[in-house]
């Protein structure tokens, strides 16, 4: 009988896990495991961003590139610089949709200019920037030229011709714009 006592007392003192114990304990690894999983794919969607902007960072770059190493190239006669000048270049909406370019290896065109433009077009098209809302995003190239008189932009104090090149990309549906603006001389 003393033995039979022991057991019972041994079984109240013993330690264990009760069942509500245990919900709880589920409940609040549950809630972690939720907080990590919204923490992972926040990263993720930032990652994404990040890298549209690197590559926005890029296109706008090697557009102003092409610019100082080409300026001097002729389109019908004219500088391609004083050509954009004149007629701003910007990728159409509808070539950030479905029926984007493919992507450009080998250019066919007869002189540079227009395998710049072709260049840029191949760059800037869903290929390589991802495309949320086709009438709201822009890729456009505006060139000012400045210069002491005779030009759109005058200044009394300019000596020189001056371009001024001002890329601006619009991402994730208008709501990011990079803008670039540089000097080609």
């Amino acid at each position: 009988m003393i033995g039979e006592v022991d057991k019972k007392i041994k079984r109240i003192t013993e330690k264990g896990i009760t069942l509500i114990e245990g919900l709880v304990a589920t409940a609040i690894i549950g809630i972690g495991f939720v907080a990590v999983f919204q923490m992972v794919q926040y990263s993720v969607r930032s990652i994404d961003v990040s890298g549209e902007r690197t590559k926005a960072n890029y296109i706008a770059g090697m557009v102003a590139e092409d610019l100082y190493s080409d300026k001097d190239q002729e389109r019908s006669a004219i500088k391609f610089i004083d050509y954009l000048a004149s007629n701003p270049w910007s990728l159409s909406n509808s070539q950030c949709g479905t029926n984007s370019p493919t992507i450009i290896t080998n250019y066919t065109k007869t002189n540079a200019v227009e395998n710049k433009m072709d260049k840029w077009t191949s760059r800037m098209s869903k290929n390589f920037l991802k495309c949320k809302d086709a009438s709201s995003e822009r890729k456009k190239l505006n060139m000012y030229k400045m210069c002491h008189s005779g030009c759109a932009y005058t200044r009394a104090q300019a000596h020189d011709e001056i371009y001024i090149g001002k890329m601006e990309l619009k991402l994730e549906g208008g709501n990011k714009t990079k803008k670039l603006y540089f000097q080609v001389q």
